[in-house]
């Protein structure tokens, strides 16, 4: 009978073990969440821009990865509107670098204030190179007596 319950006894602890490997492994694969924005190959992208100073590979890198999140809707995540739109502005594209500060700023409140100054940044170099492109009014002569 000693046997009997040892045997039992032994079972019942590997049906144990069992059950709690299979918790342990289910609980572990459910914690694991989807992240909450889609990072794509962003930190590849500023690796090669800061570090090896491939600044063309890191730009697709970039722009990949807002459209992916674009096409697939995703959350694009933080900073990369923000760093396309100075790509853009480094192009001369200053339309499309207010477009992607404007984006910047309303999908992250908390980056209001310096997109906001980018912003006023990007329209003051308009408003100089403006300047810098208009004729200068033709003096006219004074009448002499």
């Amino acid at each position: 009978m000693a046997t009997m319950q040892f045997g039992c006894m032994t079972a019942i602890k590997q049906i144990a073990l069992k059950s709690f490997w299979g918790i342990m492994a289910t609980a572990l694969t459910g914690c694991a969440s989807p992240s909450l924005y889609h990072w794509g190959d962003l930190e590849i992208g500023l690796h090669e821009r800061y570090v090896t100073q491939d600044h063309a590979q890191a730009d697709i890198y970039l722009l990949e990865t807002i459209r992916t999140a674009e096409q697939q809707k995703l959350r694009v995540p933080p900073g990369a509107y923000a760093d396309y739109g100075f790509l853009l502005f480094k192009r001369g594209d200053r339309e499309g670098a207010i477009t992607s500060f404007e984006k910047e700023k309303l999908l992250f409140p908390e980056s209001s204030a310096f997109m906001t100054k980018l912003i006023e940044r990007v329209n003051q170099k308009d408003s100089e190179s403006m300047k810098k492109t208009l004729p200068q009014a033709a003096t006219i002569p004074e009448a002499q007596p």
